[in-house]
């Protein structure tokens, strides 16, 4: 089921009115899963597999897919109660998790990084770009760690470039069309229209970033212990529907078209399948990447968006991702 609430970055003016409409959302009592999400895209025609694709509902659930406009108000929703899970960059949570906040990593449903550098036309290598100014969102968000990661990663220091507020995923990429950047970090998917952006992909990610792991699954201990056996169904549920979109294209860009309203000849969920399935990007175990959740925390160390290091493992419950795994190879 999917909730078609988007909550921007008003979360505490709204909070009342979200609850009133979560709670006005038909669904059995006991039996609903509230999973955020960020907003509907090309991708969800595999993270809402579960939800659409009857998984849940074999596993006993009503999973009913709450979408967000960011994270960190995701992130803000789940910590107030409002939201059993949530799924988003695990660069979001960790600043409370240093600070002891209840959060806990689960799984880690797209741990590839999907995410691209574009450049204008003009642009030939990343040492074109020494001097110049490159599009970011906030400071030590996922597209300013992931810029200024893959840059280094190509031999371009920050101190060869400056770093800037280009807004949003979209807005990003426009600046560079309209000049205001000579390059910008983005979701991969605008690369199908790169042509009538006047842009071209210059770094992927998932080459120049490896370790950077993408997208987790998170929620609190306190709803771990309240609905154990519901989160070991909730899991279990998304390895199921994963599994299903990744040996199916056809379901998986049908569902993108459904979810998202894409047009028909808007070419963003195959792409988005394709290169998900040659980098490997989305793991239908929920693997967690330990070593490189360390990896991803100790750079944000570095690079100056957390004070000091932290052993991540502290952050992690493997336990139920086991008993959800178990659960499906039973079946």
């Amino acid at each position: 089921m999917v909730s078609r609430i988007v909550v921007g970055s008003r979360w505490f003016a709204i909070a009342g009115g979200f609850a009133a409409a979560l709670a006005f959302t038909p669904a059995h009592a006991g039996e609903v899963w509230k999973h955020g999400i960020v907003e509907a895209k090309g991708d969800s025609g595999f993270l809402f597999q579960a939800a659409e694709g009857g998984f849940g509902e074999k596993r006993g659930l009503d999973i009913d897919m709450v979408e967000f406009t960011g994270g960190p108000t995701a992130l803000k929703a789940l910590i107030a109660g409002e939201l059993d899970s949530f799924e988003a960059s695990p660069v979001v949570a960790f600043a409370a998790m240093h600070q002891n906040a209840d959060i806990k990593i689960i799984g880690c449903d797209w741990p590839g990084m999907t995410y691209t550098v574009f450049a204008a036309r003009d642009i030939n290598s990343p040492a074109d770009l020494k001097g110049k100014a490159i599009g970011v969102s906030a400071p030590g968000s996922l597209p300013a760690l992931f810029a200024q990661l893959a840059l280094e990663a190509a031999g371009v220091a920050a101190t060869d470039v400056t770093y800037a507020n280009a807004g949003g995923s979209a807005d990003r990429v426009r600046a560079i069309s309209s000049g205001v950047v000579a390059a910008a970090a983005s979701s991969s998917e605008f690369a199908v229209s790169a042509d009538t952006l006047n842009v071209k992909p210059l770094l992927a990610g998932a080459e120049v970033t490896p370790k950077f792991v993408k997208v987790c699954i998170m929620t609190t201990g306190a709803k771990i212990a309240e609905r154990r056996a519901d989160m070991v169904n909730f899991l279990a549920a998304e390895m199921e529907g994963l599994a299903h979109a990744i040996g199916s294209k056809e379901a998986m860009v049908a569902l993108a078209r459904k979810v998202a309203h894409l047009p028909e000849d808007d070419k963003t969920a195959e792409f988005i399948y394709d290169e998900a399935i040659k980098y490997n990007a989305v793991s239908a175990t929920l693997d967690i990447p330990l070593e490189n959740l360390q990896w991803t925390d100790d750079q944000m160390v570095r690079l100056g968006a957390l004070p000091e290091k932290a052993d991540v493992s502290t952050f992690v419950d493997t336990s139920l991702r086991e008993e959800a795994l178990a659960a499906v190879e039973k079946k």
